[in-house]
């Protein structure tokens, strides 16, 4: 049986990765003013960009503008709008809420930009967008059976063999990572790179999926195409010495946590080395 300090260490790579990721993802601005153009709706994509770009550079003022301009008839942009805030404040269970709402909102029309005499009602691809969105908020509030819930209703909608099917099979993995399903994150990452080998970036987390269920020669096999692409990347270093300690290497697993600190002295990266690094001395 491991140890109980492995279970943690298994999972300190994604911990990483989910707290470096950008917050939020505001796709769904690029959605809606597609929308408005290709359908003649109504939308003033200018005010909805301002209010997306203060609601993550000052969280307040954009929950300000965003209820402000819910008073006078925003709808679903200016709720979206206030979502993004509240996730920029790290809101996060508010603003997945929040976001569930709006994509039954955009479901059935409900404040949804005007065309002609009728209310648009949201694309199959902004709805899963909308709800991949709410998934990753849940995930960072650590909400995570409504995460996975949220993920799935998203996959359950999105256009088959899309760019964004992808990228919600990418935040499944994390998801199921995050729930200690290293299988599940391993398959749906697998998955993704079996269609898309440019998407490189992923290879650090189904090396680190692959770790967790002790797969340990496809896990080197990623991360060297990773480190390959990437050789400076203190995230990189940070999972070789994860896999090298798993594999009982200590003194390989040393030196990349080392290398670690030597390319970033702050960070969630260099958090986990040191603390790794503390680990195997008291091990000792």
């Amino acid at each position: 049986m491991k140890p109980m300090y492995y279970k943690k260490h298994q999972k300190q790579q994604w911990h990483c990765i989910v707290a470096s990721v950008a917050l939020v993802s505001i796709h769904a601005f690029y959605s809606l003013s597609a929308f408005a153009q290709d359908s003649g709706a109504t939308i003033d994509g200018a005010k909805y960009e301002k209010c997306l770009m203060l609601a993550e550079a000052a969280p307040d003022r954009g929950i300000n503008m965003a209820l402000e301009w819910q008073l006078v008839n925003g709808g679903v942009p200016a709720k979206h709008c206030e979502a993004v805030g509240l996730f920029f404040a790290r809101e996060y269970s508010e603003a997945a809420a929040r976001l569930e709402g709006i994509a039954e909102d955009m479901r059935i029309g409900r404040g949804m930009p005007v065309r002609g005499d009728e209310r648009a009602t949201a694309s199959a691809a902004m709805l899963a967008d909308t709800y991949g969105q709410a998934a990753n908020a849940w995930l960072l509030g650590g909400e995570l059976v409504r995460a996975e819930s949220a993920i799935i209703q998203a996959l359950s909608i999105v256009p088959e063999h899309s760019t964004l099917e992808r990228e919600l099979r990418i935040d499944r993995a994390r998801i199921a990572a995050a729930d200690e399903d290293f299988t599940l994150a391993l398959s749906e990452l697998e998955a993704v790179w079996a269609v898309d080998r440019n998407r490189l970036d992923i290879l650090i987390l189904l090396a680190s999926a692959a770790r967790g269920i002790e797969n340990y020669e496809r896990a080197a096999s990623a991360l060297k195409t990773y480190m390959a692409t990437y050789p400076d990347d203190p995230a990189g270093f940070l999972e070789l010495g994860n896999l090298k300690d798993a594999e009982g290497d200590k003194p390989a697993a040393r030196q990349a946590w080392l290398k670690v600190l030597a390319l970033s002295e702050t960070g969630s990266d260099a958090d986990a080395a040191r603390a790794n690094l503390e680990r195997i001395d008291v091990a000792k």
